[in-house]
């Protein structure tokens, strides 16, 4: 079984990189370091600390697009095919559906490594590198992993690609801004709209328990207990989407 659950993530895999869009993707991202040297020339006496936040922003925007948009194409590009029910008769739906988890957790890891590869050779040119700056790194492949589940979710649960793609896309911009919003509410809001709130923040993911952006940039870093907690929330919550992602595509006829 595990066999046939790497085949099926080496195979997206190979896949994913190959396309065209992932190429697409390291462009944009060096364009996107071409800006953040403009910015910081441009930002006398913290240029420094500028090009190290915009270039973490910039990974994580550039992966973010990359895995949400083709995990869910592909899943449909694959359905539309008739590549699906080739899988399927050599794997089994649960087979298929992690080996794609798994496969791109392994694209948006191989993205990563090579983005903060060059990041770190743009910051050292220019007098920037911090090695905490990598540290931020893995709390952005904490968030992505968690894309990468929503993605799954809603690509199994809509017939519309555009639909999966927004839906996820939006769900993960959602779960950026509830921590500011909930502090905001807190102050002004009465107790059944707090109560409500608090619900629905719970109940998403709690992305600003990953998110180390702010820190890393002026060169501190949480405790290890942090990056402990950080990592069984983030690739818990990832394996909870999974199971639900499971679930919905055991259940629905393709």
């Amino acid at each position: 079984m595990i066999k046939k659950i790497l085949a099926v993530s080496f195979l997206n895999f190979k896949q994913g990189i190959r396309d065209k869009l992932f190429l697409s993707v390291v462009f944009f991202f060096v364009f996107f370091l071409a800006l953040c040297v403009l910015l910081g020339k441009l930002s006398v006496g913290e240029s420094e600390k500028v090009l190290r936040n915009a270039g973490l922003a910039g990974i994580e925007l550039s992966c973010l697009i990359l895995v949400v948009f083709s995990l869910v194409f592909s899943f449909y590009r694959e359905k539309e095919s008739r590549i699906l029910e080739i899988y399927l008769s050599y794997f089994s739906r649960s087979q298929y559906i992690s080996g794609k988890l798994i496969g791109y957790l392994l694209i948006c890891i191989f993205y990563l490594v090579l983005a903060a590869l060059g990041y770190s050779l743009i910051l050292f040119l220019y007098n920037g590198f911090i090695w905490q700056v990598t540290a931020g790194i893995y709390g952005l492949f904490l968030k992505l992993s968690i894309a990468i589940g929503f993605s799954l979710v809603f690509s199994c649960l809509f017939s519309s690609p555009t639909i999966a793609f927004l839906c996820s896309l939006f769900l993960y911009l959602t779960t950026e801004a509830a921590y500011p919003s909930l502090k905001i509410i807190l102050q002004g809001a009465n107790q059944f709209q707090i109560i409500i709130y608090k619900c629905l923040y719970y109940l998403l993911p709690n992305l600003d328990k990953l998110d180390i952006k702010s820190q890393a940039v002026y060169g501190e870093l949480p405790n290890l207990s942090f990056f402990i907690s950080a990592s069984f929330y983030g690739l818990g919550y990832c394996l909870f989407l999974w199971f639900i992602a499971r679930l919905i595509f055991l259940r629905k006829e393709y």
